[in-house]
C-alpha cells in the first residue's frame, strides 16, 4: 500500500466506537480469546467514556476500519527537579491481517509521533510482541529502561 491508496488514517471521534471495538474483537480472537456476548457494546460505551484516552484508525476508500493505535496520555505533576512533562503508553496497535506487511501500521504510528510534541508528549512507551518488534524499531523505538516497574496488586486482598 503506497501514500495514495486510498487508505487513510485520522484520530478516531465518537462516531468510530463500534469500528475502534470490533477492531479490539479481531484482535482478541487472533489471540485465542472468546469475545462475550454484548463485548462491543460495553467496549464502544467504556470507550467513549475514556477521555484520557487517544486513538488514531486506519480506514480504506469504503471506510472499513483496518488498524488501530490507542493509549492514554499521562501528564507528569510539576516538581522542583524535573519538568512537567507527558508520556504517552500505547496499549493497542493492531491492524487487519490481510493488511499487514503494507505499512497501516507505520502510518497508525505516523500519525501519533506527529501529535505527541504538538500536546507536550516527550516520552512515547509501549509493550512489544515479538511480531511487530521490527516495526517499532524501524520507528525509532528501543529497549524499555531499566526503571520501568510495575506494582500489582492482589484483587482478592480486603478494602
Amino acid at each position: 500500500m503506497a501514500e495514495d491508496d486510498g487508505v487513510r488514517v485520522r484520530e478516531a471521534v465518537p462516531s468510530d466506537a463500534f469500528s475502534v471495538g470490533a477492531l479490539h474483537i479481531q484482535d482478541e480472537r487472533e489471540r485465542g480469546g472468546t469475545v462475550p456476548a454484548g463485548f462491543l457494546d460495553a467496549f464502544a460505551d467504556a470507550w467513549l467514556r475514556d477521555r484520557a484516552r487517544r486513538t488514531w484508525l486506519a480506514e480504506d476508500v469504503r471506510g472499513r476500519p483496518l488498524g488501530v493505535v490507542h493509549g492514554t496520555r499521562v501528564q507528569k505533576l510539576p516538581s522542583t527537579h524535573r519538568p512537567a512533562d507527558a508520556w504517552f503508553h500505547v496499549s493497542l496497535l493492531y491492524v487487519a491481517e490481510d493488511v499487514r506487511g503494507h505499512g497501516v501500521g507505520e502510518r497508525l504510528l505516523r500519525a501519533l509521533l506527529d501529535w505527541a510534541p504538538t500536546d507536550g508528549v516527550t516520552r512515547v512507551q509501549l509493550n512489544a510482541v515479538p511480531e511487530a518488534r521490527t516495526l517499532y524499531e524501524r520507528m525509532g523505538f528501543g529497549a524499555p529502561s531499566d526503571r520501568l516497574m510495575e506494582l500489582r496488586l492482589d484483587p482478592r486482598a480486603p478494602d
